[in-house]
C-alpha cells in the first residue's frame, strides 16, 4: 500500500487545498477497502471504485477532525515504481507462481491455514490479486 495523500496535522480544520477531491458516489456507495495510516488510525474508502483508477480516498465524516466531506487519506495499491506509472492506468502486477506441495503422509495438513498463512505475507490490498488453488494428485 502507497499512501498517495495523507491530510497534515497542522491545518486544523480548516481545508487543504492539497487535497485531492473527495469524489464521493452520487448514489453514496462505498468502496470497502480500508488502510492504516502512518499513525496507526484505521481509514475506510468512502467512494465506490471509478473507472481507470486505482486510489482509494477517505473522507472525513460529520463531527470528525477535519472539514465533514474532506479526504483525509489517499492511498493505491501500485506494483510499479514512480518511474513506470502511467497515469490513471494501473500497471499490471508482476506473476509469480509459488508451489507448496507436501507428503501424503502429511494428510491432516490444514488447507486453510496454509491460505492464511500465505496471505498474512501480502498487503491488505493484494489479496484480490492473489489466486491459491488446492488440490490432490
Amino acid at each position: 500500500m502507497i499512501i498517495t495523500y495523507q491530510r497534515p496535522d497542522t491545518i486544523g480544520h480548516n481545508i487543504d487545498p492539497e487535497a485531492p477531491d473527495a469524489a464521493l458516489s452520487v448514489d453514496g456507495s462505498e468502496c470497502g477497502a480500508e488502510t492504516i495510516d502512518t499513525n496507526g488510525s484505521p481509514w475506510y474508502c468512502t467512494r465506490a471504485p471509478h473507472p481507470g483508477q486505482d486510489e482509494h480516498r477517505a473522507a472525513y465524516d460529520r463531527d470528525g477532525e477535519g472539514p465533514d466531506g474532506a479526504v483525509a487519506i489517499a492511498w493505491t495499491y501500485q506494483y510499479a515504481d514512480e518511474d513506470q506509472t502511467g497515469g490513471d492506468v494501473d500497471d499490471a502486477a508482476p506473476v509469480h507462481t509459488v508451489t507448496v506441495s507436501f507428503p501424503d503422509r502429511a494428510g491432516g495438513v490444514d488447507a486453510e491455514k496454509i491460505r492464511a498463512a500465505i496471505l498474512d505475507l501480502f498487503w491488505e490490498g493484494d489479496a484480490d490479486d492473489i489466486q491459491i488453488v488446492v488440490s490432490t494428485a
